[in-house]
C-alpha cells in the first residue's frame, strides 16, 4: 500500500487578502499568499494525499487573523484532520527590533503560536512523533528562537538541549518502525560555499549561512541522532527553495514556499510542492507543479 503525503512550507498567510508578504524580492513585496493557498488546498493531488505536511511560516506575521484564515481554508478544503504542521520562525516571533526582557517575550511568542496552531488543531507541544500509517512514523520539532529582540535574530534557528533529549527518547521509543521522517523548518544542513558550488547552486555567503540554518551543535547533534535511529527522510522549509540533497547519509529535502509562483513575471503562476509516497521502507519523491 502506498502512503501519500504532501509537503507545503511557508505559505506566510497574512490577516487579509490584500496584504503585502513582509520580506520583499526583486519585484516588490508578493501578494496573493491567501488566494493561492485556497486553490492549492482543493488541487486534486493534495485532496489524493494521505496526509499533508506543512513545515513551518504558516503564517507572515504571527497574527490570529492570519491563523484563522488558514484554519478556515483546511476546514473548506476538508484538509483539517489529515493535516500536521509545525511553526516557522515568522509564526512564533516578531519582526522588528523590540525592547523588553526577552524571557517574557519568549513566554509571549511561544503562548502566541501555541494559540494558532490549537485553533487549526495542531499538536503545539514540541517534539512530537505520530504513527501515520503501518510502518510510518513522523517527528515533529520546533526549530525557532522565540523572544528575540532583532528582526536578523529571527531568522536563525535552535532546538535546544531539552528539546533534543525528548526527540532522542522519542527515536527510542519509535526504534522499531522502519520508516522515520522527521519534519522541522529550519535548515539542518546549508553547504559551505565549495559544496554548494559541486551541488550546482549559488555560493551562499557567511551571513546567510549563519541566520537562516540550525545553529552548528545542534544541527550536528540533530543530524548525528538521526542518522543512529536510521532516519529515512528530513524535510524543511525556511529557504523558500527546492532542494533535494544527502548529508551524513541521511535524504534531506527543503521545500519551495508553497504559496510563491515558481516564476514572478509569468502571466499564468504555478506554484510547487514536495509529494511523497511511502511503500514499506522506499520513499519515492516528486516535486509537483501545478
Amino acid at each position: 500500500m502506498v502512503f501519500k503525503i504532501a509537503h507545503l512550507s511557508d505559505l506566510h498567510l497574512t490577516a487579509t487578502d490584500t496584504e503585502k508578504r513582509f520580506e520583499p524580492k526583486l519585484s516588490g513585496q508578493l501578494t496573493g499568499m491567501n488566494q493561492a493557498f485556497r486553490q492549492i488546498a482543493k488541487h486534486k493531488r493534495i485532496q489524493a494525499a494521505d496526509l499533508v505536511l506543512i513545515t513551518g511560516d504558516i503564517t507572515d506575521q504571527g497574527d490570529m487573523e492570519s491563523w484563522s484564515v488558514f484554519n478556515d481554508t483546511l476546514k473548506a478544503s476538508s484538509l483539517r484532520d489529515k493535516t500536521l504542521a509545525i511553526p516557522g520562525n515568522h509564526d512564533v516571533c516578531e519582526l522588528m527590533v523590540r525592547f523588553g526582557n526577552k524571557t517574557k517575550l519568549a513566554k509571549a511568542d511561544l503562548e502566541k503560536v501555541k494559540k494558532g496552531l490549537e485553533l487549526a488543531g495542531q499538536p503545539s507541544k514540541f517534539p512530537w512523533a505520530k504513527i501515520i500509517a503501518p510502518g510510518v512514523v513522523i517527528f515533529g520539532l520546533d526549530t525557532n528562537m522565540s523572544g528575540n529582540l532583532t528582526a536578523l535574530e529571527n531568522a536563525i534557528g535552535q532546538i535546544g538541549d531539552f528539546q533534543m533529549q525528548k526527540f532522542a527518547e522519542l527515536l527510542a521509543k519509535h526504534d522499531d518502525v522502519p520508516t522515520k521522517i522527521v519534519a522541522v523548518h529550519h535548515s539542518p544542513n546549508i553547504p559551505e560555499a565549495s559544496t554548494a558550488l559541486k551541488r550546482g547552486r549559488s555560493e551562499p555567503t557567511m551571513i546567510y549561512r549563519w541566520s537562516h540554518q540550525i545553529p552548528r551543535p545542534d544541527r550536528f547533534t540533530f543530524r548525528m541522532l538521526c542518522r543512529a535511529a536510521k532516519v529515512r527522510l528530513i524535510v524543511h522549509g525556511h529557504l523558500h527553495e527546492a532542494e533535494d540533497r544527502r548529508v551524513n547519509g541521511i535524504r534531506i529535502i527543503g521545500a519551495p514556499a508553497t504559496t510563491e509562483p515558481k516564476d514572478f513575471a509569468a502571466k499564468k503562476k504555478t506554484y510547487r510542492f514536495y509529494e511523497y509516497a511511502v511503500e514499506e521502507r522506499k520513499i519515492g519523491v516528486e516535486l509537483v507543479e501545478v
